[in-house]
């Protein structure tokens, strides 16, 4: 969101960038995209600096802008009367939008802490908006870690659907990651990118400083009409619903704590120590 907001409010320009923005119909396109050298800087999620290999080039995040997924693990309205838990998964088809995401590393991380195993569940791809919506209503899942948005039309649709998990609140992501916190949507480059063009780092931050700001001095009416057009569903009360609650989930600041980037390790199934996936460098001390 605020990459789209910052473009169309030019802040980039007020710091002298000139900034295309590029669309991939997933988060791992983004990331190959970004290994190879055909984008510079990826607005992607923190959890895929931690999935590259030891021989993938280095991959930093660098300034983090949401400090939640705003997702959920929600039962399909076909499946609600035979799970109601998460032991009741085993077995199950369970929607992630890729094979890989982010959404799937969540998956993995709420089976492990109810005491079972990724392998307990059959994770398939639904993608995210329409498609995730239509194998939620259809019964071709029996659950799916979806969006704020997909739920909401869901609940409007069936009434109430049954949530397992949820990060839509900090009190919410706490039980879920251990951390009111988590660093999910950030900007990303290749170590040597970053070397390399420190300024531009420096610029890039400073204009999604400008665009947080400007967002958490107005309504989510006034964020909802700035948006692309392709951005925005047809029930626009539901959109700006959306945006309301993705709001209250920006990063403040942008900086990375230490609490953070543990719950992201821990999510990851990373054991703890020296973390070279992130850096504060190009942010601005409070």
């Amino acid at each position: 969101m605020l990459a789209y907001l910052a473009d169309g409010l030019f802040h980039f320009e007020a710091e002298g960038l000139k900034v295309t923005l590029e669309e991939f119909p997933g988060s791992s396109k983004g990331l190959e995209a970004l290994l190879g050298g055909s984008i510079d800087v990826l607005s992607g999620y923190h959890e895929q600096t931690l999935q590259l290999g030891k021989d993938a080039p280095k991959v930093r995040s660098f300034l983090v802008m949401m400090r939640s997924h705003m997702v959920v693990l929600a039962v399909a309205p076909s499946a609600s009367d035979r799970i109601g838990s998460m032991g009741e998964l085993k077995g199950a088809t369970v929607g992630v939008t890729s094979l890989g995401s982010a959404t799937q590393l969540l998956l993995n991380h709420l089976l492990v802490k109810a005491g079972m195993k990724p392998e307990d569940v059959r994770p398939v791809a639904i993608s995210t908006g329409a498609r995730a919506l239509a194998a939620m209503e259809r019964g071709v899942v029996e659950a799916g870690v979806i969006s704020d948005y997909t739920l909401r039309h869901l609940n409007k649709r069936f009434g109430r659907v049954k949530v397992l998990a949820d990060t839509r609140t900090e009190d919410l992501q706490r039980l879920v990651y251990g951390s009111p916190s988590y660093p999910s949507t950030v900007l990303m480059a290749k170590q040597e990118w970053l070397e390399a063009n420190p300024e531009k780092a420096r610029r890039l931050v400073k204009a999604i400083g400008r665009t947080r700001q400007w967002v958490m001095s107005r309504t989510a009416e006034d964020v909802a009409a700035r948006l692309p057009a392709s951005h925005r569903g047809e029930d626009l009360k539901l959109h700006e619903e959306v945006i309301r609650a993705t709001m209250a989930m920006l990063h403040p600041d942008g900086r990375m704590s230490e609490e953070e980037a543990l719950a992201a390790r821990r999510a990851a199934g990373k054991k703890t120590g020296t973390d070279e996936t992130y850096t504060n460098r190009f942010v601005a001390e409070p």
